[in-house]
């Protein structure tokens, strides 16, 4: 995710180990969420547009209907007039069980409703800020975990690290929370307080209270994201003796945001004039974002060839192709990965290594390879407004034809890393990429 602030003040040894100790084995949920972000960023989307796609939406005459709306309206009038536990029936609960139903029988990880409330809450925008207490979020242990803090954020300086979960948000458990529940209350304005239950990777507890700031989203660094040397080498990029690798470029990408482009134009476009080995991209926990700048980016490693290909519903095929004129078209890459790698990372990674630009270090990706779009909902006749439907409607292929959801991205290299490894060796993956770039191996 993405990281306001690359000149973060060096965290000590045992919170860098139990930093990777989940970013190497934490699989990013399919609903992962940067607190008070929204869904238009939590994947490969269509660009920055934040309205909804009302050409989506069955024509209001329609008169088809596979449900049986009637037949539904009847069994719940039945289980009214002689359930046994009638009086215990939940107007709502049975609406959002036979929703869920609905998306579960799908067997698609990607769609999902939006109630209402979210639906206020969330902004379908990746701004250059937002007001939180700037980490990610998920669900898929069962339990409200926090995938990373972003640097120098109110969550990092209130002691959360990645893995910590979250117990209780104001005294309530979230127990049986969805990521989505803890978003909605743990987001706040800036200036406010969160008091906050935590339990720590080491199994400790804590009462913390975080006060909410503004977050700004930067989303490319030239700084390694996780120390490569364990309480040794700060910020500096080195290899495996721990000198300088100063013949070795690095470029963090952390997500990709309406703003990357720029960021990543600003930030590396001297590189190729700096006369550099090689590049090192990391991509490891990119989470993804939108589709128009992760083209732009994959545009900027290539002069030609397909970035990617979308396959719609009716299975038509819709190839993007690189053009000329990248600033970063000509230098080696090596290209970081792990399994927190998603989306627009793998789209990307892909891009580069199918058209010959690079080479892959580390772990097979997440492997979400939809195109979803919000689309909200009219028909329920409720003044509070009735949601959105969050719905796949195209698949993304490779330069190489391969598919992406549900498999993810093969590396080149396969070198999983554990965290006693990292503590008692260093960053193996960028020691491997640093060694490729150099033609040591």
């Amino acid at each position: 995710m993405t990281h306001p602030n690359p000149h973060m003040a060096e965290p000590g040894t045992a919170e860098r180990a139990a930093r990777w100790a989940v970013v190497v084995f934490l699989l990013l949920a399919s609903v992962t969420l940067a607190f008070g972000l929204g869904y238009g960023v939590k994947d490969l989307s269509d660009g920055g547009s934040s309205s909804t796609q009302s050409d989506l939406r069955p024509a209001a005459n329609a008169v088809d209907d596979p449900l049986d709306s009637e037949l539904l309206n009847e069994i719940i009038s039945v289980l009214e007039e002689h359930y046994v536990d009638r009086g215990e029936l939940d107007p709502e609960a049975l609406k959002q069980a036979a929703i869920d139903g609905i998306i579960q029988s799908l067997n698609d990880r990607e769609t999902s409703y939006i109630s209402p409330e979210q639906l206020r809450q969330f902004q379908f925008d990746s701004g250059s800020s937002y007001e939180g207490i700037g980490a990610t979020v998920s669900d898929r242990t069962g339990e409200i975990q926090i995938v990373a803090p972003y640097r120098d954020s109110p969550a990092e300086k209130a002691g959360i690290k990645a893995g910590d979960v979250i117990l209780e948000v104001e005294g309530e458990s979230t127990e049986g929370w969805t990521a989505d529940q803890a978003v909605e209350r743990i987001r706040g304005p800036k200036g406010t307080a969160v008091s906050l239950t935590v339990r720590h990777v080491d199994g400790s507890s804590e009462a913390l209270t975080v006060t909410r700031g503004e977050i700004p989203l930067e989303s490319v660094f030239r700084e390694p994201i996780l120390e490569v040397l364990a309480g040794e080498s700060g910020t500096e990029l080195v290899d495996r003796e721990g000198n300088p690798a100063t013949d070795i470029a690095y470029v963090n990408i952390s997500r990709f945001r309406e703003n990357t482009l720029e960021e990543l134009r600003q930030k590396a476009g001297d590189i190729e004039a700096q006369g550099y080995r090689g590049l090192i991209l990391d991509l490891r926990s990119n989470p993804g974002g939108y589709l128009l700048p992760t083209v732009q980016v994959a545009d900027e490693f290539l002069n030609q060839g397909a970035i990617i290909t979308e396959v719609d519903a009716s299975g038509r095929q819709q190839t993007t192709s690189a053009r000329p004129g990248g600033i970063l078209t000509k230098i080696p890459v090596v290209i970081l990965m792990d399994e927190g790698s998603a989306s627009g990372a793998e789209v990307l990674a892909a891009a580069i290594r199918d058209n010959g630009r690079g080479t892959i270090v580390g772990t097979r990706s997440f492997g979400k390879g939809t195109v979803n779009i919000p689309v909200e909902l009219t028909a329920c006749n409720d003044p509070d407004g009735c949601g959105a439907l969050y719905v796949s409607v195209g698949r993304w292929l490779t330069p190489a034809g391969e598919q992406i959801e549900g498999l993810g991205i093969t590396p080149d290299v396969e070198l999983p890393m554990t965290s006693d490894q990292y503590i008692d060796e260093g960053d193996l993956q960028l020691f491997e990429a640093i060694d490729i770039l150099r033609g040591n191996q």
